[in-house]
């Protein structure tokens, strides 16, 4: 595998015209990749959550690495195979494991100090969804709540909320709020695994402002950053 990815690598490096490349495979938590350059050389790091994809998902990922390292525009479609399938159940059905042994930030228990991930997201499911959304892996998260306050990623069906959130002086809303913003997003791209993340446009905005307690909720989110911010 390590010699497939390198062949690609090398292949299409030279079809842009650069030579002195290598790629390897690298244990990251999530699925990234980094480089570096020196001397003429430039050296990926790939995140082994790939070994074992096809050889064309390694191809179309050289592609699309190697233009962005080069500042390039990617030629139309070269990258469209490793895009799809990097947020695909193909590849995290037979990751799901070793994602989940790997996300330190994560708490798999929904039972919080003062909330319930389950009780919210079973309430945020019937109240706005006609409880029709499959019951997910629900966690709590440890990061910055200027990282993020909230996620749900769809290959693996997990959902979710910063542990800011699991606190009495925080009203429940505010994380109900998250959950259902969250779940949007998997809604409006039609619950499949699509190549993009829906983005916050004037359609998305007005089904979350559906939310009952939608202001209140938008100030409690903008005020936990700010004291984050002011730590």
């Amino acid at each position: 595998m390590f010699v497939n990815l390198q062949r690609h690598f090398s292949e299409v490096c030279r079809s842009l015209g650069k030579d002195a490349v290598s790629a390897r495979f690298h244990p990251y938590a999530e699925l990234k990749h980094t480089w570096c350059s020196a001397g003429g050389h430039i050296e990926f790091k790939v995140s082994d959550y790939l070994e074992g994809s096809p050889s064309e998902v390694l191809e179309s990922m050289a592609w699309y690495l190697l233009s962005r390292a080069f500042r390039r525009k990617c030629p139309e479609g070269k990258a469209d195979r490793y895009l799809v399938y990097a947020r695909s159940s193909e590849l995290w059905a037979r990751n799901k494991d070793l994602y989940l042994s790997r996300a330190r930030s994560l708490s798999f228990d929904p039972r919080g100090e003062v909330r319930d991930l389950d009780t919210v997201f079973r309430y945020v499911n019937s109240f706005y969804f006609q409880g029709e959304l499959p019951y997910p892996t629900l966690a709590w998260s440890a990061e910055s709540p200027r990282t993020r306050l909230g996620f749900y990623f769809a290959p693996l069906n997990l959902l979710a909320a910063n542990r800011v959130l699991d606190s009495e002086r925080v009203p429940r809303y505010v994380l109900e709020f998250v959950v259902y913003h969250e779940l949007l997003h998997h809604v409006n791209a039609g619950g499949r695994f699509s190549r993009k993340r829906v983005h916050h446009t004037k359609s998305f905005r007005e089904q979350e402002m559906a939310f009952s307690h939608y202001e209140d909720a938008e100030r409690w989110l903008r005020k936990l950053v700010r004291e984050c911010r002011s730590r």
